[in-house]
């Protein structure tokens, strides 16, 4: 394509057109945001005349991958998607690490959706993006803590059991399990002013992380979910997101799980849509289900 070229991010040069490009949305401006602060080296620009039109952006080279290409509103149906796609593609398949890519899509975005399709890619599952503001939640008088690195293996059977029963339950496939690794264990000590655990009898039963105005992640050990412990371990990390000075908390929650009927008991307002996505660039060396045949915690 002629007057088109893909080059590597330049903040000074290129960060002001992409805020502007991205004003009003959003969910896809945190994404950017997030690519700029963990892999800035991993955002590509197209120039069109001279003018930064379009983006390309990784959060790093890994098993999964998320990739993220968002054209200008009044560059699209131009072939520069394409083109940035045909990038993306290069970089991921010839990549040893990479399994494969994930991205996100707003919900009525019909052409948007119609270009993944056509480039390889199917729906994984769909989420609702929640807010909650107002007055702080009633706490009940439960014992949390922040996380320590020595809890790490614990915290992720917790977390790893809990989303593999619930993406069974609302039939995400594949399922898998992925057990300890090393590099999730040190980015849990370097974010571990962000997350908590909830005690029972001096066990934890529940992980949490936030991050700024968002609940990121919730998990209750499966055996002891419905009992209360998921509202009470939530409200205290909304009133914790609120007493770092957040107006607004958010969260995503899987389409289908019902945590999402939880989440509306506490004030949370469905704000929109998005549909995650996924390519398969070599088999999946993921787990199918956890370890053993009895997964209780019991």
């Amino acid at each position: 394509m002629e007057n088109l070229i893909i080059e590597p991010y330049n903040p000074k040069r290129d960060k002001t057109a992409i805020s502007a490009m991205l004003c009003g949305n959003e969910q896809f401006d945190e994404m950017f945001q997030e690519s700029e602060r963990v892999f800035s080296d991993g955002i590509l620009v197209a120039r069109y005349n001279g003018v930064t039109v379009a983006f390309l952006s990784f959060d790093g080279f890994q098993r999964a991958t998320d990739t993220t290409i968002y054209v200008s509103k009044e560059y699209r149906r131009m072939g520069i998607g394409t083109e940035l796609i045909r990038k993306a593609e290069n970089l991921l398949s010839q990549n040893e690490v990479v399994e494969r890519s994930i991205g996100a899509c707003m919900d009525g975005d019909r052409s948007s959706l119609q270009f993944v399709y056509r480039n390889g890619y199917y729906i994984l599952h769909s989420s609702y993006i929640m807010e909650r503001e107002g007055e702080p939640l009633p706490e009940s008088n439960i014992s949390v803590r922040q996380y320590e690195d020595d809890d790490y293996l614990l915290c992720n059977s917790i977390s790893q059991i809990a989303f593999y029963k619930m993406r069974e339950q609302v039939g995400i496939l594949p399922s898998y399990y992925l057990p300890p690794n090393e590099r999730e264990r040190k980015r849990f000590a370097e974010n571990k002013s962000n997350i908590y655990v909830m005690l029972v009898d001096g066990e934890i039963v529940a992980v949490g992380i936030i991050d700024g105005s968002e609940l990121s992640h919730v998990s209750v050990r499966h055996d002891l979910q419905s009992r209360g412990y998921g509202r009470a371990f939530v409200s205290f990390l909304v009133n914790e997101i609120m007493r770092r000075g957040e107006k607004i908390v958010k969260l995503g929650v899987v389409k289908g799980n019902p945590a999402k009927n939880l989440y509306e008991r506490l004030g949370f307002k469905e704000k929109s849509i998005y549909h995650w996505l996924t390519k398969y660039y070599k088999p999946d060396t993921r787990l199918s289900r956890p370890p053993g045949e009895n997964i209780s915690m019991s």
